[in-house]
C-alpha cells in the first residue's frame, strides 16, 4: 500500500501521538479504512514519533548563514528559517524531538538547497526573538475553578436577526467552546443567545427549551473552522444544575478538559515560588474616613523591612506612619499612589525615636534638603518605595481556598470587609543612594525643625500574617533590639541587635566596621548581662555570613562548637525559659484563613515584575513572567519588543549578553537560605532606532560618568532604573497545589507529570523594582516631556 496518499493524516496523527485518547482518534480520523490500512497508519506514526538525538548539522552544505542552535541539549547547526521550522515543529509535538521532526527538517534542507540561490528562503533572525517569555497571570485562578468537558453537541446560535447551526466543543457551567464555520462574522465582545437543541432531543428536558444569554470573550482560529468562546451571562441557577448532572454522568465517557486545571497548577506554583521570597512587604490599609494600617504578610526575604522599625518596646513604629498629615494627605487622592518614604532613628536616654517623610510632602514644603542633610548621616537611615492601589473586598474572588483553610468568623470577614488599600513597602537603600543624599548635607541647621516628621507612638493593632511556604530556616528568630558592641582585631563599635536566635544575630552599627563575609567579630551584650550572672556576655566570637554595603548591619553565625558556645547557650536558655522577660513583638498570626485572603488580595495587586529562571540540562533560562491585573510601570518596557502572540520580551534587560552571565554566575553561588543578591540597572531605549543600551550603576568609574549616562538617555528616549532582587528557589510546595495536580493527573497522567517537571526545574526568581523616579527625584533630574 502506498502510504504517500495518507500523508496528511499521518502528519496530523503524529502530533496527537502523545494524547492519552490517540487510539480514538486514530480511529476517527481513519474512519472507513480498512484494519490493516489503519494497522500501517499506525506504524508510521510510532516510526515517526520515536524520541532522536540525532543532530541536523549543515555547516558543510551551505554557503548561508548557519548558527549553532542548542535544543535539549542538542547542538544543532542550521539557517534561521530551519530553526524556525524546527520550532513550530516542536510546538506542535509538544516539545518532543522526535524522528519525524528530524526527517521533516531535513527534507526542507535538502529541498531549499537543490533551489537556485534567488528562489530560496531566506529569514533574518530578530534579535529580540530569544528573549520572549510566557506570562503567568497572577490570580487567574478565580475564574477556572470548575470542571469543563470536552462535548459534542448540535446547538443554535441567535445574534441580531440572524440563527446560526454549531456544534460545543466542551462544556461548562459558566461557559462553552463551539466550532462553527469560517465565515461568521461575529466579533469579540457579541452578545449570543444559545439554544441546546441537541440535548433538548436526548434528555427531553424543557429546560432546554430556551435560549440563554452568552458573551463572546474570544475566537480561536484554525484552519477549516473557528472556535468561539462563550461565557455564560445570565443566573439560570437550573442550567447550571443540569450542566453540573451531565459532566459528572459522563466523566468516564468523555474526555474531562484539564487545561484550565493545568494552568492553575502554573499559576499557584508559580506564584508560590515568588510570593515567600518577595523583598517588599504587602500592607492593607483598611477604613475610608481616616486610614489605618490593618494588616501585613511577612517572609523571611521581608521580614527585616518590618523589623526596622521596631522599636525599644518591641513596637512597630510603621504603623504610626498612617497616623502623620502627609500620608493622610497621600491617601485622599483615592487613586494608584507611589512615593518614596525617607526614615531615620535616634536614640536617646534608651528610647529610639523615628522620623519618616515622603518625597512629595518633602518638596511641597521646603524641607527636602533640610530632611535629608540630617538623616543621610545616620547609619540607619532608609529608604522605601511605597506603592498603595485602591482594593475593594470581594468575597467570591478573596475568600477563595480561604474557608477551606480555615473557617472565618464574622468579625473577621468584617475587618477584611473594611480594607480599602493594597500595596507594597520595599527598602530600595543601597551604597549609591547613601552617598547620593550626602550632597544635601547643610552646615548649621536647626534638627528642631524637622520635630513634625517625628513619628508618634504607634498603637500595636495590625494583624501580622505569614506566607504559607516550605520552610527555609532551620530555626526560629526573634525580634529584638538591645545594646551591643561589637569588635575585631582594630576596633569596637557599639549597635544593638535587630533580631537573635539560638545560633546567629543581625546587628546594626553606629558606623561602619571594616569587615567582610567569613571575618571573625566578637561580641559584648550589656543589656543582656542583667539577665544572667552565671555567665560572661564579653568576647563571644561569631562569623559575618552577610552585610550590607555601609557595612553597618552585619548577619552574624556562632564560630566554633554551638555545644560550648557561650552565646548560643545563653540565647537557648533565654528563649526556653525567660520568654516573659523578652519584650518581642507580636508574632506572625496563625489563621490560615486569613493569610489566604490577604495571599489572595495582593496577587490581584502585584506591585512588582518577577521573572522565574529555569534549569534547562546545563544552562539558566528565564523564560516567565509574573503580572496581574494591576498596571506596572515595568510593563511597557517588556513590551516594547512584544509581538501579538508574545506580548512580553525581555530583550532590553539581556540586550548586553554579559547581564545574562553576570545572573548565571550569581545564582550558581547563591543558596537558597540566603537573603536575595541585589544590583541596580539603568536601561535605554533609544526612541529613534529602539536601540537598546545597559549599564549596572556599579560599574560607573564615578558620578560624572553616571549622570551623564542617565542625561542623555532622557534625551533619546526611555530610561529605566530597576532594581534586581535574586533569590534561588529550593523545592517546589507541591502541597500547595497537590488538589489540582491530583485532578490533572486522574484525567491526563503524563501533563501532570510534565507540570511537576517544569516546577522542579525553577531554580531561581528575580523580583524587578523600578527605582526610576526615586533616581530622578534624588538627582534632581526630569524626564523630557
Amino acid at each position: 500500500m502506498e502510504l504517500s496518499n495518507y500523508a496528511d493524516v499521518i502528519k496530523k496523527l503524529a502530533t496527537l501521538y502523545y494524547e492519552p485518547d490517540f487510539n480514538r482518534l486514530l480511529e476517527q480520523l481513519t474512519e472507513g479504512e480498512t484494519k490493516s490500512t489503519r494497522f500501517l497508519i499506525k506504524m508510521e506514526v510510532k516510526r515517526l514519533s520515536v524520541p532522536t538525538r540525532r543532530i541536523l548539522d549543515f555547516r558543510q552544505r551551505v554557503n548561508s548563514d548557519v548558527i549553532g542552535y542548542e535544543c535539549d541539549g542538542i547542538l544543532h547547526h542550521m539557517t534561521p528559517t530551519e530553526i524556525k521550522l524546527l520550532e513550530t515543529l516542536l510546538g506542535q509535538h509538544q516539545g518532543h524531538y522526535t524522528l519525524g521532526i528530524y526527517e521533516q527538517v531535513l527534507a526542507y534542507h535538502q529541498s531549499e538547497r537543490s533551489k537556485p540561490a534567488a528562489e530560496r528562503d531566506v529569514a533574518v533572525m530578530d534579535p529580540a526573538a530569544p528573549f520572549t517569555v510566557e506570562p503567568v497571570q497572577y490570580a487567574s485562578y478565580f475564574i477556572r475553578n470548575e470542571e469543563r468537558m470536552h462535548y459534542s453537541s448540535g446547538i443554535k446560535l441567535r445574534f441580531g436577526d440572524r440563527l446560526v447551526d454549531a456544534m460545543t466543543s466542551d462544556i461548562s457551567t459558566s461557559g462553552i467552546k463551539v466550532k462553527i464555520e469560517k465565515d461568521h462574522n461575529i466579533a469579540a465582545g457579541s452578545l449570543i443567545s444559545v439554544n441546546f437543541f441537541s440535548l433538548r432531543q436526548e434528555y427531553a428536558n424543557h429546560l432546554l427549551r430556551d435560549f440563554f444569554a452568552y458573551k463572546l470573550m474570544g475566537v480561536d482560529e484554525e484552519d477549516k473552522f473557528d472556535y468561539l468562546r462563550l461565557m455564560r451571562i445570565d443566573d439560570n441557577n437550573e442550567l447550571n444544575v443540569f450542566i453540573s448532572k451531565l459532566i459528572a454522568q459522563n466523566k468516564s465517557k468523555y474526555k474531562v478538559n484539564v487545561r484550565y486545571q493545568e494552568e492553575n497548577v502554573v499559576v499557584k506554583g508559580y506564584e508560590q515560588f515568588f510570593l515567600p521570597r518577595m523583598s517588599g512587604l504587602p500592607l492593607y490599609v483598611a477604613n475610608d474616613d481616616k486610614p489605618v494600617l490593618s494588616h501585613l504578610l511577612v517572609n523571611e526575604n521581608n521580614r527585616g523591612v518590618y523589623d526596622y522599625w521596631v522599636n525599644e518596646e518591641s513596637k512597630s513604629q510603621l504603623e504610626a506612619c498612617w497616623q502623620t498629615p502627609w500620608m493622610q494627605a497621600l491617601l485622599q487622592a483615592k487613586q494608584r499612589i507611589e512615593t518614596t518614604i525617607y526614615s531615620f532613628y535616634y536614640s536617646q536616654n534608651g528610647r529610639l525615636f523615628f522620623y519618616a517623610a515622603d518625597a512629595f510632602s518633602l518638596a511641597k514644603s521646603g524641607s527636602k534638603a533640610l530632611f535629608l542633610s540630617f538623616a543621610c548621616q545616620r547609619p540607619n537611615f532608609r529608604v522605601f518605595k511605597l506603592s498603595l492601589n485602591p482594593s475593594v473586598f470581594d468575597e467570591k474572588k478573596h475568600l477563595l481556598a480561604a474557608e477551606s483553610q480555615q473557617p472565618l468568623g464574622t468579625r473577621t470577614i468584617e475587618a477584611l470587609q473594611h480594607i480599602r488599600w493594597v500595596g507594597l513597602l520595599q527598602d530600595i537603600t543601597n551604597e549609591n543612594i547613601l552617598n547620593d543624599y550626602k550632597a544635601y548635607t547643610q552646615q548649621g541647621s536647626d534638627f528642631n525643625q524637622l520635630h513634625q516628621y517625628r513619628l508618634p507612638v504607634a498603637k500595636q493593632s495590625a494583624v501580622l500574617s505569614q506566607f504559607k511556604f516550605v520552610q527555609l530556616r532551620k530555626e526560629a528568630r526573634f525580634s529584638y533590639k538591645t545594646a551591643i558592641i561589637a569588635s575585631n582585631s582594630e576596633r569596637s563599635m557599639k549597635g544593638w541587635s535587630n533580631d537573635f536566635s539560638t545560633e546567629g544575630l543581625q546587628i546594626e552599627l553606629e558606623e561602619p566596621l571594616d569587615v567582610q563575609i567569613g571575618h571573625r567579630i566578637y561580641l559584648e551584650l550589656p543589656m543582656l548581662q542583667k539577665l544572667s550572672k552565671k555567665v560572661a556576655l564579653v568576647d563571644l566570637p561569631y562569623s559575618v555570613v552577610g552585610c550590607n554595603k555601609a557595612n553597618t548591619v552585619l548577619h552574624l553565625q556562632i564560630a566554633g562548637d554551638k555545644d560550648n558556645h557561650i552565646g548560643c547557650q545563653f540565647f537557648n536558655l533565654l528563649i526556653s525559659s525567660n520568654k516573659d522577660k523578652l519584650k518581642s513583638m507580636p508574632e506572625p498570626s496563625q489563621s490560615p484563613g486569613v493569610t489566604a485572603v490577604l495571599r489572595n488580595m495582593y496577587c490581584h495587586n502585584l506591585a512588582t515584575v518577577p521573572l522565574y529562571i529555569h534549569k534547562v540540562n546545563n544552562s539558566y533560562q528565564v523564560d516567565r513572567i509574573g503580572i496581574s491585573q494591576n498596571k506596572n510601570s515595568l510593563l511597557p518596557l517588556f513590551e516594547l519588543f512584544g509581538q501579538p502572540e508574545a506580548p512580553y520580551n525581555l530583550y532590553p534587560l539581556f540586550a548586553d549578553s554579559s547581564i545574562k552571565q553576570v545572573f548565571d554566575e550569581a545564582l550558581s553561588s547563591l543558596e537558597s537560605t540566603y537573603r536575595p543578591w541585589q544590583q541596580v540597572l539603568y536601561i535605554t531605549v533609544a526612541a529613534s532606532d529602539s536601540e537598546v543600551n545597559t549599564r549596572f550603576e556599579k560599574d560607573f568609574s564615578d558620578d560624572h560618568e553616571r549622570r551623564q549616562f542617565i542625561s542623555h538617555s532622557l534625551q533619546k528616549g526611555a530610561f529605566f532604573a530597576i532594581q534586581l532582587m535574586l533569590s534561588r528557589t529550593g523545592r517546589p510546595d507541591m502541597e500547595y497545589i497537590e488538589k489540582e495536580l491530583n485532578y490533572v493527573s486522574h484525567y491526563a497522567v503524563h501533563r501532570a507529570q510534565k507540570l511537576e517537571d517544569e516546577l522542579w526545574s525553577v531554580r531561581g526568581v528575580v523580583d524587578l523594582i523600578d527605582v526610576s523616579e526615586e533616581l530622578l527625584y534624588r538627582l534632581g533630574l526630569r524626564r523630557m516631556r
